[in-house]
């Protein structure tokens, strides 16, 4: 789990008091890496397992004590109050900076759950950039339907979530969703977009239907649309470099170390590309295409069907 999977973790599960000395190191040190980009801000601790028995929890009545039903009045060390809360105005106005839409203000759409960053793209190809959290509750889905007309317009949308997107359903209207660690990287003190993923998702559709397919692959690889399926799914370099290896092969299996390196990537296996927590959709459709004899063998086969007519 890269640093922004956690950070989507956090705001999902509503993590507002989240304690590092409570974390195993790999992720005390990803904690640590987001407090230092500020993307985590020190948080107050109401209610903490009691230091002395470890066995309840108690409530935090001053700074440095606690009281508790088995120990009484208990001492508590600064780390024993140390706790660490997701500052999502960071992190909205980090992603505004790394579309260049810094000068923009985040326009609240649902209150703590979805905000309109900004429209980037040309005029004819222009897209309204949403960011939303928590968004698998229907309850949430309901509202965000229901101001949609008034509140985004009849125009194309693409939504950054920390929300799992196989779990969001918005039918009717124009909407990408593309998970937050697929659609930046942590760079610096800030976040970068992930240029292969923007370019897909803002490819024009007229564009994409003009170019011939390669089965079910856009004319360079840059996208999958699987059979049935009528959403394409965006690619990254390295994701488009398998599948584009594998289907020069016409059918013909190979073996892992070659694909690899006619591919150009320093990774063991060619699923270790698609990684389910980071690229859920893409995870899925090597999957569903990719057939390997489970010996170090794989293959794409030629008659992958392709989108639905």
């Amino acid at each position: 789990m890269d640093v922004l999977d956690l950070l989507a973790s956090c705001i999902e599960q509503e993590r507002t008091a989240i304690a590092p000395a409570l974390a195993d190191m790999a992720e005390r040190g990803r904690l640590e890496h987001l407090q230092q980009l500020g993307a985590l801000v020190p948080a107050r601790a109401r209610v903490i397992i009691c230091p002395r028995c470890e066995a309840r929890s108690v409530r935090v009545i001053a700074a440095g004590s606690a009281f508790c039903a088995e120990c009484g009045q208990v001492a508590l060390a600064v780390k024993d109050m140390h706790r660490l809360a997701p500052d999502g105005d960071w992190l909205r106005r980090r992603i505004a900076q790394a579309l260049d839409l810094a000068g923009e203000s985040a326009w609240v759409t649902i209150p703590g759950r979805v905000w309109r960053i900004g429209d980037v793209g040309q005029t004819r190809n222009r897209h309204r950039v949403l960011f939303g959290q928590q968004l698998t509750d229907v309850t949430v889905q309901r509202a965000l339907l229901a101001v949609w007309p008034t509140h985004i317009g009849d125009i194309s949308v693409i939504m950054i979530t920390t929300s799992r997107i196989e779990r969001v359903f918005l039918p009717g209207v124009q909407v990408r969703l593309v998970p937050l660690s697929a659609a930046f990287r942590v760079r610096g003190g800030g976040l970068v977009m992930d240029e292969a993923v923007w370019a897909s998702v803002q490819a024009p559709s007229a564009q994409r239907a003009t170019k011939p397919r390669r089965g079910p692959f856009a004319h360079d690889f840059c996208e999958v649309i699987l059979s049935g399926e009528a959403a394409p799914i965006p690619l990254t370099r390295a994701q488009a470099a398998i599948f584009r290896v594998l289907w020069e092969m016409e059918g013909a299996s190979m073996d892992r170390e070659t694909l690899m390196h006619e591919a150009g990537i320093e990774l063991d296996k060619p699923v270790d590309v698609f990684p389910r927590n980071k690229y859920p959709d893409a995870n899925r459709a090597y999957r569903v295409l990719v057939a390997s004899d489970r010996r170090g063998r794989y293959r794409l086969p030629r008659d992958a069907p392709g989108p639905s007519q």
